[in-house]
């Protein structure tokens, strides 16, 4: 089930898999078959933060909450909902040009575009906390990726249908996107949020962690310099008291479902500080050397949580999670192969 604020913004994505392990799933049918039974998953556009509004029966925005629950956020929620979002759409529209299927891919285009509008409002939003200029923060990678693949497909069929002149059209305009795309990123990197400085952030994607004042464990699935939530957020989840403040790195996270209690109206993801993780090769490291693993210290259980399938590949040889390419390109992150003991020759 992906969570989300009350509807203004309406996708269709397949049901999940009855299944206690695997808590959700995007089943990708081909375009031309006949469409399975689906559910709509909503999500607002608007209301990060301490706003947006939820199904009736949900706490109250503004209402003080428990203290295990005062890290959910509904903005980084937000933020990993229409990133998903994302993944899925591009995969519907690679596949309906593979078909050639070209009025479903203008759909799912359509649908990309609503997307890529909320993410703009959103990150506007996280600017807005932040002070950083809304330009900065408009436009991604992944958008920039999706114009140009769009583009070079429309240039394809002009050069098929031996349309030179067309085709001549939708190469200037891949000149032009590109030259876009890096004045974006210069912009972007002089304000971007996720840039931890020169250090990095101490945890990587895909690390399991554990709070240290409430103990609940966690995968991180992101990262901010600082925090960009409201100041309705920061006032209850007590962030502007800590020794670091707001001014250190805030981490996205994927509560293991078993230390959150569900609430089907809030969250399922948390808005946490650095100083308050720990994971084992931090607290086991001795001499500048990387500690014991997460399997080492607590065997090969896997986390739970029903976004973990969407944004992961599986479980590296440490224990932590492997996150797919498209959200190590939105952290600029290489990828990285941890084999368990005696598989590495196995390696192709």
């Amino acid at each position: 089930m992906i969570h989300g604020p009350a509807s203004a913004l309406d996708l269709t994505l397949s049901p999940a898999p009855q299944s206690t392990r695997v808590a959700c799933s995007l089943r990708r049918a081909s375009p031309l078959a006949a469409a399975p039974r689906r559910q709509v998953v909503r999500c607002q556009a608007t209301g990060g933060g301490g706003g947006g509004q939820w199904p009736d029966g949900a706490r109250p925005p503004s209402a003080p909450r428990p203290s295990g629950e005062r890290e959910r956020s509904m903005l980084v929620n937000e933020e990993v909902v229409y990133f998903i979002f994302q993944l899925d759409l591009d995969t519907q529209l690679q596949r309906c040009l593979n078909y050639e299927a070209y009025e479903a891919a203008q759909e799912v285009r359509k649908k990309r575009t609503r997307v890529d509008e909320a993410v703009a409002a959103m990150r506007d939003r996280k600017s807005r906390n932040t002070g950083a200029p809304a330009s900065a923060t408009r436009l991604g990678a992944a958008d920039f990726a999706a114009e140009g693949l769009r583009l070079r497909t429309e240039m394809q069929r002009a050069i098929e249908a031996e349309n030179y002149s067309e085709a001549a059209k939708y190469r200037d305009l891949l000149k032009e996107l590109e030259t876009a795309s890096k004045k974006a990123a210069a912009l972007a990197a002089e304000w971007d949020t996720t840039n931890a400085g020169a250090g990095g952030p101490k945890l990587r994607l895909g690390q399991r962690v554990t709070h240290t004042q409430l103990g609940y464990r966690a995968v991180v699935v992101g990262w901010d310099a600082q925090c960009c939530e409201s100041e309705d957020w920061i006032s209850q989840s007590k962030a502007d008291k800590l020794k670091g403040g707001i001014r250190q790195v805030f981490y996205h996270l994927l509560v293991d479902a078993r230390d959150w209690e569900y609430d089907p109206h809030l969250p399922p993801v948390a808005y946490v500080a650095e100083e308050l993780l720990t994971c084992p090769e931090l607290d086991t490291a001795e001499d500048g050397q990387p500690g014991k693993s997460w399997s080492e210290m607590y065997g090969n259980d896997p986390l739970q949580h029903p976004y973990l399938y969407i944004l992961f590949l599986g479980m590296d040889g440490r224990g932590d999670y492997v996150p797919c390419r498209q959200l190590r390109d939105k952290y600029s992150v290489q990828r990285r192969d941890v084999y368990r003991p005696g598989e590495e020759d196995k390696k192709d």
